[in-house]
């Protein structure tokens, strides 16, 4: 009986209180985009175009500029006493700003993304080559989930 009544009370709840996933409308933007400019890492910048489904294009409604200036790094963080390398870390950053395209000095909105992920190195260099490659892609779509909440807000 009490799991019926909670059960009612969180759909009750939860549908009266406006509640909606941020990626249904993912296609469905309130604005624009006129020109895309990459600057940066070409990998990076290209996921982010990519999964945000970003396409110019010209209509009625106002249209803006999108700058994406990206750069990922990768620090050693600690060495053995053989002065190999212990542990990395690995950075995405990115700077998004939105222009408008009238005039294309005056920013809209403008943030700077970054994330950052420390790990233990590994014997075989080709493991962890990939594994390099596969933190950044992973750190690159947490912030293309941060870019989609700052362009739809």
């Amino acid at each position: 009986m009490i799991k019926k009544v909670l059960f009612f009370v969180l759909i009750v709840g939860l549908t009266g209180c406006g509640y909606q996933p941020i990626f249904l409308e993912k296609n469905d933007q309130s604005f624009q985009i006129e020109e895309i400019i990459l600057e940066g890492n070409k990998k990076t910048n290209r996921q982010i175009v990519s999964s945000l489904n970003l396409k110019k294009n010209v209509t009625k409604k106002p249209s803006y500029i999108l700058k994406i200036n990206s750069s990922k790094s990768i620090e050693t963080i600690a060495k053995n006493k053989l002065g190999n390398t212990n542990i990395y870390k690995s950075t995405v950053s990115v700077n998004l700003a939105v222009l408008n395209s009238a005039d294309k000095k005056q920013t809209i909105k403008k943030r700077k993304f970054s994330k950052n992920f420390s790990y233990n190195a590994t014997s075989n260099k080709f493991d962890l080559s990939q594994y390099q490659k596969n933190i950044e892609k992973n750190l690159t779509s947490e912030i293309i989930s941060e870019i989609f909440i700052f362009l739809n807000e």
